[in-house]
Order: C-alpha cells, then structure tokens, then sequence
C-alpha cells in the first residue's frame, strides 16, 4: 500500500513540475478570438504544439526540438476522434503511421523506415486486412 502511495505522489509532483516549468511562447488567433496555434516550451527544450479548429476544438498536437518535428503527432477530426497518428524522429518519419479515412471508417498503417514508406495495410472497420503492399528497398 505504501508503494502505491509513494509512486501515485510521485506521478503528481512530477505532473505538476513539468506545468510549472512550461511557457506558452507563441500563439496565434482566428478572427473569431479562439487560438489557431499555441507553441509551449518545455523542459529540455522541446517544443509542444497544439493546433484547433475555429471553433476552439483541437485538430493536432506534436513536438518539436531544435525546429524538427519530434515525436509522436495526432490528429482528430472535429469530433474529437483520433484520425491520425504520426511518428517523427529529426523530421523524419519513422514507425508506424495510421489513418483513418473519413467516408469508410477504413483504417491504413503506413510503415516508415528511415523516411521511406516500407509497407502499407488496410484494414476495414472490423479490423480485417483489405489491401496490403510492401516495397523492397
């Protein structure tokens, strides 16, 4: 009981230091007053980035570390659904990708490999496997 606990405190004060230590250092404003971007300094320097809709909702959130994309990226569609999820190491795309595609609720997997697309996978609402490729070197 006690290390639940002491790791439950831990996970919070170590929530709470990385809000203290974070700065907005850039936003900027749709006509309607809502934000349309807001750049969030991090420790280590790392960039976090969050875009929104008109209407205030978020469209897309990632990182960035010395102005290359970093890390993982999400997009949402305007209902809040995850339709993206993209992965970046110094700008350049690696591991899996998946998007969903907005008429068929179909979802791709696009596999990166040092920049390049490997493979891609298809799959239908059920998670069944509809179209496959891959691509040699």
């Amino acid at each position: 009981m006690f290390l639940i606990k002491y790791i439950t405190a831990l996970i919070i004060a170590t929530a709470i230091s990385a809000t203290v230590s974070a700065k907005v250092i850039h936003v900027e404003y749709y006509s309607n007053g809502n934000v349309k971007i807001e750049m969030i300094k991090l420790k280590k320097g790392i960039i976090q980035i969050n875009q929104y809709y008109p209407d205030g909702r978020v469209f897309e959130t990632g990182f960035s570390k010395n102005g290359l994309f970093q890390g993982q990226w999400t997009r949402y569609d305007k209902q809040g659904e995850v339709v993206a999820t993209a992965f970046f190491k110094n700008n350049v795309k690696i591991g899996n990708w998946n998007h969903v595609t907005p008429y068929d609720q179909s979802v791709s997997k696009v596999s990166y490999r040092n920049g390049k697309a490997v493979s891609l996978k298809k799959y239908d609402t059920s998670g069944n496997l509809i179209a496959s490729q891959e691509r040699v070197p």
